[in-house]
């Protein structure tokens, strides 16, 4: 099986892992992993890597990322979504104007404290875990960035329709709170779908049950966006056993290397010297 990437429409009430867990059972793959978790009641954009993909996380998995997400204002949960359980209410009446005010002061870098219904690991355990059992923890804000926040409409009384454009590693639960706090008020998020995850687009994702060997993406297509550099045949041996070889390029970062008509991989050009960082050779499985 060729290596490449699937961009899967997670549904709603599935996670991650079990929609990793239901593409392995179907294509069986030699390594498969996802480009960032989605939370189980979310639904969208899921990249999944297929085999020599998988080694091209660190490069794909902090992509900026695109939600189309629903606010609710007026009542809080524990997990900050519509799964939770309601623990604060409020009577407020928000109207779209405090929201614009208060919009910028969430926008650009900043220091983000995940909910504690989350993925993170706080002494090897997950922290939604050490949340249902009641246990008392403090999680370290991470650094993201959102980029923009647009109400796209008002659905209801308190309750809106955002668009929101952001770095990877940004929880949408926890801008639903911030926003509320600045609004001086409570929210909770009523549904999530991630529109786009760096190049993935919702528009050409697929549903977990049509997904088949022609689903995959080629990375000779996901790689596109980059540079190609093409090696003389006759340094194929040299190229593909790791060793330097002269170019004429000066410098080049994280260039798309070919041999023979063959994918090699991707690698660093530096004062004329081209080093392949990441193998991504099918013939070397």
């Amino acid at each position: 099986m060729n290596s490449g990437i699937i961009n899967i429409l997670k549904p709603a009430g599935m996670t991650s892992n079990a929609v990793l867990s239901k593409i392995k059972k179907l294509l069986h793959p030699n390594k498969i992993g996802h480009l960032g978790t989605l939370d189980p009641s979310a639904s969208g954009v899921l990249p999944i890597c297929i085999n020599k993909a998988t080694k091209l996380f660190d490069y794909y998995l902090k992509k900026d990322k695109t939600y189309r997400t629903i606010f609710v204002f007026g009542k809080e949960t524990d997990t900050i979504d519509s799964d939770g359980k309601t623990i604060k209410k409020d009577e407020k009446n928000i109207e779209k104007s405090e929201i614009f005010d208060v919009i910028p002061k969430l926008l650009g870098k900043q220091s983000q404290i995940p909910p504690n219904y989350s993925a993170k690991k706080i002494d090897g355990k997950r922290a939604y875990d050490l949340a249902r059992n009641g246990s008392e923890f403090e999680l370290k804000p991470k650094e993201v960035e959102i980029f923009s926040i647009d109400i796209i409409e008002q659905i209801a009384k308190n309750t809106f329709l955002f668009q929101i454009k952001c770095s990877s590693g940004t929880y949408v639960r926890s801008i639903a709170r911030d926003m509320a706090k600045l609004l001086n008020t409570v929210a909770y998020v009523g549904a999530i779908i991630r529109t786009q995850s760096g190049s993935f687009e919702i528009e050409n994702s697929i549903l977990i049950d049509t997904v088949s060997t022609d689903s995959i993406m080629p990375l000779k297509n996901i790689l596109k966006d980059r540079q190609n550099v093409f090696v003389l045949d006759e340094l194929y041996d040299k190229i593909t056993n790791g060793c330097e070889i002269c170019t004429e390029i000066k410098n080049l970062d994280c260039c798309v290397v070919y041999c023979k008509g063959e994918l090699i991989g991707l690698g660093n050009i530096e004062d004329s010297k081209l080093k392949i960082t990441t193998n991504l050779r099918e013939k070397n499985d």
